[in-house]
C-alpha cells in the first residue's frame, strides 16, 4: 500500500460554534468573508495530486530503537506492536508534504520535517492531509511535534478520519502551549468541541518543546495520548474512516510554527 500526502491539501473550518449550525456554509465562503483582502488558495477539489509519490518504509525494513516496553492489558493499545508500525514517514523527502502557502498559513517540507505555520490569530485552521488512497478507520497513529515560540492556547494538531472528498470534516487532537488538550469534531465547515480544553501534566508546555501526539480510533471510541500515556477518551459516531491531517493553530502568537516528524501508523485490523 502507498501512503502519500497531497500537495497543497488543506481545509479551513468556519469559526468555532456549537452545533447544530447551518452546515451549508463552506470553509471557502467563510474564509472569503473573514479575509476579503487575502487571496485564498484553491479549494481541495481543485488541487492537483503530486506526480511523484513516496512509498513509506515497510515494517520489515524498519529498525526503531529503543524498543518500547510491552503494553499492559488495560492499555487501550494492547495488542499493538509499537516497535513495528505498519507505515512510517520520517519526512526525509520533500515530495510528500508541500503547500499550502499564502497570506494566512504555510505547510511546507523543510530539512526533513513538515513546517506548519499559522500567520493569523483567528478561529480558522489549515491542515495538510493525505490523498484518498489512505482511507483508514480502525487505527492508532502517532506524530512528533516541536513548537516554536508560543503562549496560551496556541496549539499543535493531529486529525484522523478526515473526509477524503472536501477534506473539511474529521476528528482533531490538539495540544496547547500552556499544557492542555482538547478533542474536536469538524463537520463541513463547522466545529464542535467533543472535549473542552483540559490541563494535563503529561503534555510538555511552553515554547520550544516537543511532544508526541497519539490518536486511537476504534469504532465509536476515540482515545488520545500524550508522549505514550493515555489522556482520555470520548464516544462519537460521526465518522468511521478517512485520511489524516497535521496543523498549527495560532490563538495568540501570529506566525505560530510547528515542526512535525516521525508519522507512524498502525492498523488495528490489518
Amino acid at each position: 500500500m502507498i501512503l502519500t500526502w497531497l500537495a497543497g491539501a488543506c481545509t479551513r473550518p468556519a469559526p468555532v460554534r456549537e452545533l447544530p449550525v447551518d452546515i451549508t456554509q463552506t470553509a471557502d465562503s467563510a474564509l472569503s468573508n473573514a479575509f476579503p483582502s487575502v487571496t485564498a488558495p484553491p479549494s481541495a477539489t481543485n488541487i492537483t495530486t503530486p506526480t511523484a509519490i513516496i512509498t513509506l518504509t515497510p515494517t520489515a525494513e524498519l529498525t526503531i530503537t529503543p524498543t518500547p516496553p510491552p503494553l499492559s492489558p488495560d492499555d487501550p493499545r494492547y495488542g499493538i506492536n509499537l516497535a513495528a508500525p505498519h507505515y512510517w514517514d520520517d519526512f526525509s523527502s520533500n515530495l510528500t508534504w508541500i503547500g499550502p502557502n499564502f497570506d494566512g498559513a504555510m505547510n511546507v517540507w523543510e530539512d526533513g520535517r513538515l513546517r506548519a505555520t499559522d500567520f493569523l490569530t483567528d478561529k480558522f485552521l489549515w491542515w495538510s492531509t493525505t490523498i484518498p488512497d489512505v482511507d483508514a478507520g480502525e487505527l492508532y497513529v502517532e506524530v512528533t511535534a516541536e513548537v516554536g515560540e508560543c503562549s496560551g492556547k496556541d496549539a499543535i494538531g493531529l486529525a484522523v478520519r478526515v473526509e477524503p472528498e472536501n477534506r473539511d470534516s474529521g476528528y482533531t487532537l490538539e495540544f496547547s502551549c500552556d499544557g492542555s488538550y482538547r478533542i474536536r469534531k469538524l463537520f463541513a465547515g463547522t466545529v464542535q468541541n467533543l472535549l473542552e480544553w483540559t490541563p494535563s501534566d503529561l503534555i510538555l508546555s511552553g515554547s520550544d518543546t516537543m511532544n508526541v501526539l497519539g490518536f486511537l480510533a476504534r469504532g465509536t471510541t476515540l482515545t488520545v495520548f500524550a508522549n505514550g500515556e493515555v489522556l482520555g477518551s470520548i464516544e462519537d459516531n460521526s465518522f468511521f474512516k478517512g485520511n489524516f491531517g497535521l496543523f498549527s493553530d495560532a490563538a495568540s502568537t501570529p506566525g505560530l510554527t510547528v515542526y512535525f516528524d516521525d508519522f507512524k501508523l498502525w492498523y488495528l485490523n490489518p
